[in-house]
């Protein structure tokens, strides 16, 4: 999952829930939400995976906010 997913997603989360406390119309949100899962699923923490299948979105938006986001999944944590 790359810095650019990550923002992406944070954004159609951030833009679901502020409809939601609006209550306005989120089915485009959830769309994009949908839509930028499955880009990305193979390459995401497991964690992020584990709230965005069970629709935990708020839980999926503290998460992105920490900033546990890896550029490059295959690549290993040290350059030894």
């Amino acid at each position: 999952m790359t810095t650019e997913q990550a923002t992406s997603l944070k954004e159609a989360l951030e833009s679901m829930l502020d409809h939601i406390a609006k209550k306005q119309a989120m089915a485009d949100d959830l769309q994009q939400i949908e839509r930028l899962h499955k880009e990305f699923a193979p390459t995401a923490p497991a964690m992020l995976n584990h709230y965005l299948q069970r629709r935990s979105y708020t839980k999926a938006l503290d998460f992105l906010k920490q900033g546990y986001v890896v550029e490059n999944a295959s690549r290993p944590d040290c350059d030894h």
